[in-house]
């Protein structure tokens, strides 16, 4: 892995500001950036490009990226796991407060009522998450028209846990001048006195009419621990495919192994502008090989 030039931040962020609601409900946005990559997608970040699995789809002129939500999502085992034994100890309390209304106290008998409604509330959203919910939020890259389009993801309800999340409508934002890229860090604990520091990149779109206020922040690819150059990777080989016409995946990546009927499209309109539908494995992979001859 080649060293970039671009140099760790790890202050407070000069060059953008966030919205309210951004500030509320995304820690990264109150986080500072660990690197702020460059706003002129003209220079190289002078790293080997990756896509590192995080490539949805491909279009004729269109590349589809995933999100770090959906690098979990795709991996439902455990989610059907924690949700059944919820609902196993869900019943267990709810069996033993039936027993218990007319011999319990009435304040033992409310906790045991909460506990068993909020086993069911956290059973149902892992559940939902498993069998049910979109398991990725597309971001469509069109090189042709130099457009980005991101469908936001609204979250469903924690008590009220039969709403469910859905994705919003399609929003664009212009490549060369409502894009910026960020990467974050943050220490996370998997145990007690055992912290890890992670990495997410972020997909930071700028709302259209103002200069510098951000509107979305997505976190694009995987998340990783120690090091950022898998960040540093996928945001190269987004910026080769969108400036220089690089291939839709590098040699030796593939597309990312998750069910694609449980990831929403675009709307007809968008999608006819990257040339018409997704490309199957094997015209990707005439892609890739196409851009690897000498002279092409």
């Amino acid at each position: 892995m080649k060293e970039t030039w671009v140099g760790v931040w790890q202050r407070q962020e000069n060059e953008l500001e966030f919205s309210l609601e951004l500030l509320r409900k995304n820690a990264h946005a109150r986080r500072a950036p660990y690197r702020i990559l460059p706003s002129d997608f003209k220079k190289s970040l002078s790293v080997d490009p990756y896509a590192l699995s995080s490539v949805l789809r491909v279009y004729p002129n269109g590349l589809e990226i995933g999100t770090v939500r959906g690098e979990y999502a795709a991996h439902t085992r455990w989610s059907k796991f924690v949700s059944i034994a919820l609902f196993i100890f869900a019943g267990f309390v709810a069996f033993n407060l039936l027993d218990s209304v007319f011999t319990g106290s009435f304040i033992g008998t409310m906790f045991s009522a909460l506990i068993a409604y909020f086993c069911l509330c956290v059973g149902m959203v892992f559940w939902r998450s498993a069998m049910h919910q979109v398991v990725d939020d597309p971001v469509l890259f069109n090189r042709k028209s130099r457009m980005v389009y991101a469908r936001p993801y609204i979250y469903g309800g924690f008590c009220s846990f039969w709403v469910r999340g859905h994705h919003g409508p399609a929003v664009a934002y212009r490549w060369d001048d409502q894009i910026r890229a960020r990467i974050y860090n943050y220490v996370y604990f998997r145990g007690a006195n055992l912290a890890s520091e992670g990495f997410e990149l972020a997909l930071l779109a700028i709302r259209d009419g103002t200069p510098s206020v951000v509107e979305q922040l997505i976190p694009l690819g995987t998340q990783a621990n120690s090091f950022d150059s898998d960040q540093l990777s996928l945001w190269e080989h987004i910026r080769q495919y969108m400036e220089e016409g690089g291939p839709p995946l590098q040699p030796g990546d593939k597309l990312r192994a998750t069910d694609l009927s449980r990831v929403p499209e675009f709307p007809l309109e968008i999608l006819a502008d990257t040339g018409g539908p997704a490309l199957d494995q094997e015209a990707i992979d005439r892609l890739v090989q196409l851009k690897r001859t000498p002279g092409v």
